[in-house]
């Protein structure tokens, strides 16, 4: 990408929340509801991923559980370390076994 990213800026566009390109009617959606393992969502209250982009995996994933870091933009495992490692291990916590 570095060196040329002519085939990304086609197929998806200038980023991937604002894809304009080629693939820009290409969705996984519909097949959300054929997840089957325990589901964490995580976010950024200030993410490009805003919460309408991200709604759609939570209204469709089963049983997903979603947390916003209120303090964090894409990278709540740096943004806010603490609190993401705690959410991540009490998710997991249950799951142990």
């Amino acid at each position: 990408m570095d060196e040329d990213n002519t085939v990304y800026r086609n197929m998806n566009g200038p980023t991937e929340f604002h894809v304009i390109g080629t693939m820009k009617d290409w969705t996984i959606e519909d097949r959300l509801p054929l997840i089957e393992a325990p589901t964490l969502l995580i976010s950024g209250r200030y993410d490009e991923a805003t919460p309408d982009v991200v709604r759609p995996y939570v209204e469709r994933v089963p049983g997903c559980q979603w947390i916003v870091f209120e303090q964090s933009s894409h990278m709540p495992h740096v943004e806010e370390q603490d609190a993401c490692l705690k959410a991540v291990s009490d998710f997991l916590k249950p799951l142990d076994g």
